[in-house]
């Protein structure tokens, strides 16, 4: 499966000129990766103001950030919760180089180089798709502002 999504990567890059990757590193938002585990987003984040079962997981919801926790395997009893996605949406939760929603869209064309621009069923995105993993940083614009930023996976 991550041979087939690395190959559909490539060409979706190639189609779209030159597309830059990102390493897993930059797929942490508000000081919360990828993969950490929920007691980890409990510490650096506090208690969740908000939550609520998504049918995948749990959103834990922040002001300016919403983390999807839940299990990349079979829930079992000595299996802990981690990040599945994270979704910023305020200026407080920005990437490790410093991409925050708010800011205007050269910011990400300056820190990541060229996106992939791709149309999905929640609309068009700009996108770094990680050259380490089955992941991808997705901007969301309106107009020339960046209005989110999320880090997802391939599952």
């Amino acid at each position: 499966m991550k041979s087939i999504l690395a190959i559909v990567i490539l060409v979706a890059g190639s189609a779209f000129g030159s597309a830059s990757a990102i390493s897993d590193s930059e797929l942490s938002l508000g000081g919360v990766a990828l993969g950490d585990p929920e007691a980890q987003v409990l510490a650096v984040l506090g208690p969740a103001p908000k939550q609520s079962d998504t049918g995948e997981g749990i959103a834990l919801e922040y002001s300016d950030l919403t983390v999807l926790v839940g299990w990349l395997e079979q829930q079992a009893p000595d299996k802990q919760r981690s990040v599945l996605q994270l979704t910023a949406t305020g200026p407080g939760a920005c990437t490790p180089s410093g991409l925050c929603p708010g800011a205007p869209m050269s910011k990400a064309v300056a820190t990541y180089g060229q996106p992939v621009q791709a149309k999905r069923e929640s609309g068009s995105f700009l996108e770094y798709y990680s050259h380490q993993s089955s992941c991808w940083l997705q901007v969301g614009t309106s107009g020339e502002t960046i209005r989110s930023v999320s880090a997802v996976c391939q599952p």
